[in-house]
């Protein structure tokens, strides 16, 4: 954990960052903590006039279930879940195969040859468009994800706030043609005010972690000649064992929120109801530079178990959650950067990273690539 206190009180922030993964774990499944972090931030962030100015945007964002606990959370997720199962994902692969490939098109058409826009976002864009039934492009879509995520890591900047509030609506009018949450309630306005949040959070959730991954795999498959031999070669299981160690070691998620349910102690530390909690998914702290470490080498190990790097992807970890709310769309994710990694080591053999290739988007909690430059070798 680099130094990092396993339970600290962030006096910027004004939340405890919880860094140990033992305690993560804990805090992620146990119900003195609960999953209302956007309520409390509203308060915590946001003054009164600007609450009141933008009330449907935080209306919409307490709608998403993620921000729900059991029972509600379960009955809410249930639905989603069946939607998102395995069988279904593996039945996505020749439609995420045949993106993949459009993507690749682009890439090698463009000048420079950067993996983000035509790639990483392409890919993750298209394939959320074709699972949730929407016509708009990835760009929109992305442009929709990110102006969300900057309100939701800064709900104190009123400009945030009003561009949220404009993608709001755009996803909203989107949602109502879409095809996916045709089959969900939408009786009352309640029920359809509830749809379109959850499909709203569904995509959202599908798009800049998704992209991130997708760009650091290239990023880092490129940068060690092993692993890209074993992937160019196509052995078997190769590019999935990769993939779990690119998110092992850059993850694109780097924190959870949660609040305090009720007051308690966790580490000897005095934890008051209403705190807010950042969980860390990395084994790190707030601080730590995403850019640093894989980019230079193998990682020292899983944050999680603090076991040695392995190649079948047998260990455990967190990023994409613990518990009840762990994500229900790991396999696609999972599945869109396999896919990848194997069309791009077979259309672009000799690829390798170009000069400078890489620039970090500033992201506190989201970990993302807004250029990554390559050379193609054709």
């Amino acid at each position: 954990m680099n130094g990092t206190p396993p339970l600290a009180w962030d006096e910027d922030l004004e939340c405890w960052v919880v860094a140990d993964p033992r305690l993560a774990r804990q805090v992620l499944n146990h119900p003195g903590f609960t999953s209302g972090t956007f309520e409390r931030s509203f308060h915590l962030y946001m003054t009164e006039a600007a609450r009141e100015e933008y009330r449907e945007l935080t209306a919409f964002l307490r709608l998403w279930f993620v921000q729900a606990d059991a029972p509600e959370h379960t009955a809410l997720r249930r639905p989603v879940q069946r939607m998102m199962s395995a069988s279904y994902v593996r039945s996505l692969a020749p439609r995420v195969e045949e993106i993949t490939d459009a993507c690749l098109d682009a890439l090698a058409a463009s000048a420079p040859h950067d993996v983000v826009p035509a790639v990483a976002d392409g890919i993750s864009g298209a394939v959320m468009a074709h699972v949730v039934g929407v016509d708009e492009p990835p760009e929109v879509l992305h442009r929709w994800a990110r102006t969300l995520s900057l309100f939701i890591g800064a709900m104190y900047r009123r400009d945030h706030a009003r561009e949220a509030h404009r993608a709001m609506t755009e996803m909203t009018e989107a949602l109502s043609r879409a095809t996916a949450p045709a089959s969900f309630p939408r009786q009352t306005p309640e029920d359809r005010a509830r749809t379109t949040a959850t499909w709203a959070m569904n995509l959202f959730g599908g798009l800049e972690t998704t992209s991130s991954l997708l760009a650091s795999t290239v990023m880092d498959v490129l940068g060690e000649p092993a692993v890209w031999d074993a992937v160019r070669e196509r052995r078997s299981g190769a590019a999935e064992a990769f993939v779990e160690r690119t998110l092992r070691r850059r993850p694109p998620l780097r924190h959870l929120g949660r609040v305090v349910a009720y007051d308690q102690e966790l580490a000897g530390a005095r934890m008051r109801e209403g705190d807010l909690v950042l969980v860390s998914l990395t084994g790190e702290g707030l601080l730590e530079d995403p850019a640093a470490g894989p980019a230079a080498g193998p990682a020292a190990g899983c944050p999680v178990t603090g076991a040695a790097p392995r190649d079948d992807g047998s260990e455990q970890h967190l990023v994409f959650g613990f518990g009840p709310h762990y994500c229900v769309g790991a396999p696609l994710a999972r599945l869109e950067a396999a896919v990848l990694l194997r069309r791009f080591a077979a259309r672009f053999p000799d690829a390798r990273l170009a000069d400078e290739a890489a620039v970090w988007g500033p992201n506190l909690s989201y970990v993302g690539l807004d250029r990554l430059h390559v050379d193609l070798g054709v």
